[in-house]
């Protein structure tokens, strides 16, 4: 009888925008992970079980979600989504935490970026913004808001694209959360097997003087810090990929907001930088990975969004 609802929902995914095999998916990497940490480490941990329990409870009640109107069941699919990505963020830490912390590769990325600026970049535009006056400090104050901005920006395409579709066409959403999941899985396994801890604490003797942010800047910088319990989430960039992600949907639906939100991007990616949270091979890699998981939730969903000179009509 279960494997029947699952057989249902994998089937029918439009039904429920794609929530069945997501979380299907979500079961399968979760329950991985769970295993190998327990089999290694000997440690069992609840937080990646709270996804894999989220998932069969939705197995369960899939039929009455099916019957509730396009905006619950977007609600629906973004809220499990969220709480598996937030859970597994920090228990890429944990993993670091039992494995006595993973070897840091940050001495190759710091040489790249010797190598290419002769400098930290973090650095060279701290020289060059602090000279500013008023306006460096207002372009810092930017730079960590688009920062802060990122935590919102997959409801943001979310709600954009959910908007453009019709209601009988919003099924294609599920295909854009496929592959911000896939996107953030495959991030986390990067951590791992990347493990890079960003220059603002592997080299923080580097950084005497303070960056040039108003008070509002200050409590935006202050708050990032404060949040910081994974301390191997630099490559690639998950700011970087996840807004470029959302561009390039923004883009396949030819979208009013592309332009803004490729402006968002890029103040992202300064940001990063900027606040010496990243180096610049941690950038340059998040975007060919958000085109790949682009590609990667056609897989998981083979719908089309449509040809280029029919978009508007989606």
């Amino acid at each position: 009888m279960f494997e029947y609802k699952i057989q249902q929902a994998w089937e029918s995914y439009q039904d429920d925008f794609g929530l069945g095999r997501i979380l299907l998916f979500v079961y399968f990497f979760n329950g991985f992970i769970t295993f190998v940490t327990l089999f290694v480490f000997g440690h069992l941990s609840v937080l990646p079980l709270v996804p894999i329990v989220s998932a069969l409870v939705f197995y369960m009640l899939r039929s009455n979600l099916v019957k509730k109107s396009s905006l619950t069941k977007m609600i629906v699919n973004m809220l499990p989504i969220a709480i598996t990505i937030i859970l597994n963020y920090y228990y890429v830490g944990v993993i670091d935490r039992l494995a006595g912390n993973l070897t840091r590769l940050d001495p190759l990325f710091l040489k790249f970026d010797y190598w290419l600026y002769g400098d930290l970049p973090s650095l060279l535009i701290q020289s060059l913004l602090s000279k500013a006056g008023w306006l460096g400090t207002f372009l810092y104050d930017l730079m960590m808001t688009g920062y802060i901005l990122y935590f919102l920006i997959p409801l943001y395409g979310a709600i954009l694209i959910y908007r453009i579709l019709p209601d009988n066409r919003r099924y294609k959403m599920s295909r854009y959360f496929g592959s911000v999941i896939i996107y953030f899985t495959m991030n986390y396994m990067f951590y791992l097997f990347v493990p890079v801890t960003g220059p603002q604490f592997f080299v923080p003797e580097l950084f005497k003087e303070a960056l040039p942010l108003s008070s509002y800047g200050q409590f935006l910088f202050r708050m990032v810090q404060h949040g910081q319990t994974t301390f191997i989430d630099c490559y690639p960039s998950g700011h970087t990929g996840i807004a470029w992600l959302v561009t390039i949907w923004l883009f396949q639906f030819n979208h009013a907001q592309r332009y803004m939100m490729t402006f968002v991007t890029v103040l992202i990616m300064g940001a990063t930088l900027a606040m010496r949270y990243h180096y610049t091979l941690d950038l340059l890699s998040a975007i060919p990975l958000a085109l790949l998981c682009y590609k990667m939730g056609h897989w998981l969903f083979p719908v089309e969004v449509g040809p280029k000179v029919l978009r508007r009509k989606i």
